[in-house]
């Protein structure tokens, strides 16, 4: 497109141009339109390049995550009364989208510290095998995260990021375990397996003797 070598091109963002001849470039849209419509004879049609972010070091998202629950001693029913997330994923790009991963990923931490869970009878038939057995979390049962940030930029990224994408998927569910675990404290509760469900609840009220 431009009658040069390869090695006689230099990149400049947005375009390709002759060394020495600024004025003789091709922008990257034009490229990749060539690419697709007039590719040279016995080259097949396309423009892709593979790349790899290798960082010198890993980068490391942090969060601290405070729950506060209610136990219906009549049900066992656990009910989240408070959830505070702080999350820190570095420099933030799209805050919109951080908010929508953390968001997602307290709701998925909250299914299986409460609800998710498979269940196999003695001759090992799955009697969890449709949504109406597996119990997942819709918008009734998913309280209102209380979601905020603190940024500590990563010196490993070009901006400065970090991931979020699994950060309170992580951090929720032991926030919840604990919560619960802290309200029954007194009668000398000291660990729930997940999930923590209403009858598994009620069983540990019934057998201290305070089940309604």
């Amino acid at each position: 497109m431009l009658e040069a070598r390869e090695e006689d091109l230099e990149w400049e963002k947005g375009k390709f141009f002759v060394k020495g001849s600024s004025d003789r470039a091709k922008t990257i849209q034009e490229i990749a339109f060539a690419a697709y419509t007039n590719h040279p004879q016995g080259m097949e049609a396309g423009l892709e390049a593979v790349d790899y972010y290798d960082p010198p070091n890993l980068t490391f998202p942090f969060g601290a995550y405070i729950c506060v629950v209610d136990i219906d001693r009549g049900t066992g029913q656990v009910k989240i009364r408070r959830f505070v997330a702080v999350d820190d994923c570095g420099t933030i790009i799209n805050p919109q989208i951080v908010d929508g991963q953390i968001a997602g990923g307290l709701a998925m931490g909250m299914a299986p510290a409460l609800l998710e869970e498979i269940v196999y009878d003695e001759n090992g038939v799955n009697l969890t095998g449709s949504f109406s057995d597996y119990l997942l979390p819709t918008a009734v049962e998913t309280p209102r995260w209380e979601m905020d940030k603190t940024v500590t930029p990563s010196p490993h990224h070009p901006f400065g990021a970090k991931g979020v994408g699994e950060s309170a998927t992580v951090g929720a569910p032991p926030a919840i375990a604990n919560a619960v675990v802290d309200a029954l404290s007194h009668l000398g509760v000291t660990n729930i397996d997940i999930p923590i469900t209403p009858p598994k609840v009620w069983a540990i009220l019934k057998e201290k003797g305070v089940a309604m």
